[in-house]
């Protein structure tokens, strides 16, 4: 008596029909992983974007928030690195922090854009030009000096409604896609260095302040002792005398 053949199981399961399933993901399971890639990817923005401002709440030294701004431009970005650039007090243009990551060619994109600085201060048209034709000269400057195979992009940084720099992202990615939301977040992170900048001049211009308010206490308390406290007595004639500040210090002694 010979005994019925059995079966071969393959490795993969029944749907319940007979038909064995196919081992290539499905468009279901593609769009829950594109669903998740997104929420990671929106999870890293929100947490950069978080830190970005924690040290905007924190930081009370201009030059450490300027350290962190390109870093983040070009993470929540995914670009290869980022570039900030600042107009100076004289109004000259200075490469304020450059961040790129390692072996992309950051030693060429940093000589490109000093050059690119170079070319616009020495140009000769910086007290003669308004600023926001200045910024488109950088702006072209720094795109023509770059490789051919680096994209960059940039945003103008705004104080007062007044141009103060630019901030860039660039990559050597040739199907980097410069999309709507990338404009937007390197926006957000040229609006935080606007505010960044505006604190630590009000803050500059409330010690400034404080420093004459304490001049002024330390000469008012300086002429009080100078002054007469009480009009003198003469003998054989009536005097009558009034002394008024003009703002603690300083006015005239009327008699």
């Amino acid at each position: 008596m010979t005994s019925p053949p059995m079966s071969r199981k393959t490795g993969y399961p029944s749907d319940g029909y007979g038909d064995e399933r196919s081992s290539e993901p499905t468009p279901v399971f593609a769009l829950k992983e594109l669903v998740a890639r997104l929420y990671r990817e929106q999870n890293k923005i929100h947490d950069l974007l978080s830190s970005l401002s924690f040290a905007l709440r924190s930081l009370k030294n201009l030059n450490q928030f300027l350290e962190l701004t390109p870093l983040i431009a070009s993470r929540v970005t995914d670009a290869s690195g980022g570039a900030l650039i600042l107009v100076r007090g004289d109004g000259c243009f200075r490469l304020e922090r450059l961040h790129c990551q390692a072996d992309k060619g950051c030693l060429l994109v940093r000589q490109s854009m000093e050059l690119a600085v170079h070319e616009v201060t020495e140009a000769g048209g910086i007290a003669h030009w308004p600023m926001s034709t200045l910024m488109q000269q950088l702006d072209e400057a720094v795109k023509r000096r770059l490789a051919p195979d680096v994209q960059v992009f940039g945003a103008t940084i705004l104080v007062k409604n007044k141009e103060r720099g630019w901030i860039y992202v660039f990559s050597h990615d040739r199907d980097y896609n410069w999309t709507e939301t990338r404009q937007k977040l390197i926006r957000l992170v040229a609006d935080q260095t606007a505010v960044a900048i505006e604190n630590d001049e009000l803050a500059a211009e409330l010690r400034k302040k404080e420093r004459l308010d304490r001049e002024l206490e330390i000469g008012a308390e300086i002429q009080v002792q100078l002054l007469p406290r009480h009009c003198p007595t003469v003998s054989g004639i009536e005097l009558a005398a009034r002394c008024k500040t003009a703002n603690r210090v300083g006015g005239d002694y009327y008699d």
